[in-house]
C-alpha cells in the first residue's frame, strides 16, 4: 500500500500505481479460467477468514482477467443445484447470537439454470413471516421468490430487524438463484417503517422499496436522498386511523420535489375489521405490472449516500468507513434526547459523488474516511483518475486492476454486477 499528500488529504491506494505502463483490462471472455483457479476462488468465498486471508496473496497474483472470469462463474453457480421448493414456513436462521426464522417459497417448476427475482415482505405488529408468507404467496403467483422473516412485534426499526433482513437476502441468495438486479423490499405498516429504513440505508441491495400504509417522521428525511437511485412505489389509505396518511403524502411531496423516482397511490377503501389501514386488492395489477419493469441501477454515475453514525458501509461505489462523533445516532435516539436533537437538527453524515470522465468530484460532511471502489465501466482505467475532495485534489494517479480488491470486495458482497477492480482510500482532512 502507498501513502501519498495531496493539499492536506492523506490519500492511501489499495491498488498498486503504474505510472508508466498503460494497464487495460480484458473484458471477462478473453480469458477461460482453468478448472484449478476455479476451485480456488470458490475455497476462497467459502472459507472463514482466517482461511481465506491465507489463500489471498497466491489468488490475487493471477491474471485479472482471469479472476474475473473465475468470480462470475462461481458467483453464478454458487447456488444449490437440488434445494427444496413449495411453501417452507419456519426456516431458522442465525443472526449474531440469536436464532431466528422465516418464511420461504419457491415455486414448485423452479430451475437453478436460470435467475428469479426476489420479494422479501416484512409483516406488521400481530404477525408473523408465516402468516405473511400465506397472504402474499397467493398474491404473486409463481414468478417471484417470497421470503418472511419474523421479528417479534414487527420492531424492524431495530439492529436485530436490520440486521435480519439482511441475513435472509444473504442466506437465500446462497441457497437460490436469485437475481440480485430484481430484489424487492416491501411491508405492511410495522413493515412499512421497516421497509423506509432498512431500505434507504442499503439502497444499491434493492431494485425498489414498496412501503405501506408506512409512517417516516421528518427528522429522517436527509435518509430519502438515498432513494435517488432507487425508485418507491408507497401506497396508503386515505383513512388509516393507525397510520396516518399524512405520513406518506410528506414522504412523496419531498421525493417528487427532489425529482427522485416515485409512485403514490392513495386509496379510499375501508376494511371490515381493518378499516382503511390495509392493502386492497384492487391495487394488486398496478402494482405487479410496475414491478415487472424494474431493474437496480448498479452504477449510477451520481450516488448520494447519506448516513447515520451507526451506519457506515457501502453504497454502489461509494463507501463510507469513518463517520465524525458530530454526526447523530439512530439506535441511541430512542433513548438519548441529544441524539434525536442531532437527527431532527440534520446532523447526518452526508456525500454526494459526481463522475464526468476520468474526474471523480466529491463533497462531504462529517466524514472521516472514505473509499472509491472502482467497477468496471465508472472509469477508463487505462488512464490516470483524478478524485476531488470537496473542492481540492484528494488524487490524480494511473491505477492498476488490483487482484486483491477484486477478490476482497466480492468476500465482502457476493454480488456479480458489483465487482470491483480498484479501490481509493481517502482521509478527508478537518
Amino acid at each position: 500500500m502507498r501513502r501519498s499528500k495531496r493539499g492536506g488529504i492523506v490519500v492511501c491506494i489499495a491498488a498498486s500505481a503504474a505510472m508508466n505502463a498503460c494497464q487495460i483490462i480484458p473484458t471477462s471472455h478473453e480469458a477461460e479460467p482453468p478448472p484449478e483457479l476455479l476451485q480456488h476462488v470458490s475455497a476462497y468465498l467459502q472459507a472463514d477468514d482466517q482461511e481465506a486471508e491465507s489463500l489471498l496473496p497466491a489468488l490475487s497474483d493471477r491474471p485479472i482477467a482471469e479472476l474475473e472470469s473465475a468470480l462470475l462463474l462461481t458467483l453464478d453457480s454458487s447456488f444449490q443445484k437440488s434445494v427444496p421448493t413449495g411453501m417452507q414456513r419456519g426456516r431458522s436462521i442465525r443472526v449474531g447470537d440469536d436464532s431466528m426464522r422465516y418464511g420461504l417459497y419457491v415455486p414448485p417448476a423452479y430451475d437453478p439454470s436460470r435467475s428469479y427475482p426476489l420479494i422479501l415482505c416484512l409483516h406488521g405488529a400481530g404477525f408473523d413471516g408465516d402468516a405473511y408468507l400465506d397472504r402474499w404467496q397467493p398474491r404473486l403467483g409463481e414468478d417471484y421468490l417470497l421470503a418472511c422473516p419474523t421479528m417479534e412485534e414487527g420492531e424492524w426499526w431495530t439492529r436485530q430487524g436490520e440486521a435480519l433482513v439482511l441475513a435472509v437476502l444473504s442466506d437465500i441468495s446462497r441457497t437460490y438463484h436469485v437475481d440480485p438486479d430484481r430484489v424487492f423490499l416491501t411491508g405492511m405498516s410495522n413493515g412499512g417503517i421497516g421497509t423506509y429504513l432498512i431500505g434507504l440505508n442499503h439502497p444499491d441491495r434493492f431494485a425498489a422499496l414498496i412501503p405501506m400504509a408506512g409512517a417516516f417522521p421528518t427528522a429522517l428525511f436527509p435518509l430519502l436522498d438515498n432513494a435517488k437511485n432507487t425508485p418507491l412505489y408507497i401506497i396508503h389509505g386515505s383513512k388509516d386511523q393507525v397510520m396516518p396518511v399524512q405520513y406518506s403524502r410528506d414522504v412523496a411531496a419531498y421525493l417528487k420535489r427532489n425529482g427522485y423516482p416515485v409512485i403514490y397511490r392513495e386509496h379510499d377503501r375501508v376494511h371490515p375489521m381493518a378499516g382503511g389501514h390495509y392493502f386492497p386488492r384492487e391495487e394488486l395489477p398496478d402494482l405487479l405490472a410496475w414491478l415487472k419493469t424494474q431493474r437496480r441501477t448498479s452504477e449510477p454515475r451520481e450516488p448520494v449516500v447519506v448516513r447515520d453514525r451507526d451506519h457506515p458501509g457501502r453504497d454502489f461505489w461509494v463507501r463510507i468507513d469513518e463517520i465524525d462523533s458530530a454526526a447523530g445516532s439512530f439506535w441511541e435516539s430512542e433513548h438519548h434526547p441529544g441524539e434525536s436533537r442531532r437527527l431532527q437538527q440534520g446532523a447526518y453524515a452526508r456525500l454526494k459523488a459526481q463522475v464526468s470522465g476520468n474526474t471523480i468530484f466529491m463533497t462531504t460532511e462529517h466524514i472521516l474516511r472514505y473509499s472509491v471502489l472502482i467497477p468496471r465501466h465508472l472509469v477508463d482505467l487505462n488512464k490516470p483518475v483524478l478524485v476531488f475532495t470537496n473542492g481540492r485534489v484528494s488524487f490524480e494517479q494511473l491505477l492498476r486492476p488490483d487482484g486483491r480488491s477484486l477478490l476482497e470486495e466480492a468476500r465482502r458482497r457476493p454480488d456479480p454486477r458489483q465487482l470491483v477492480f480498484s479501490t481509493i482510500e481517502i482521509r478527508v482532512s478537518p
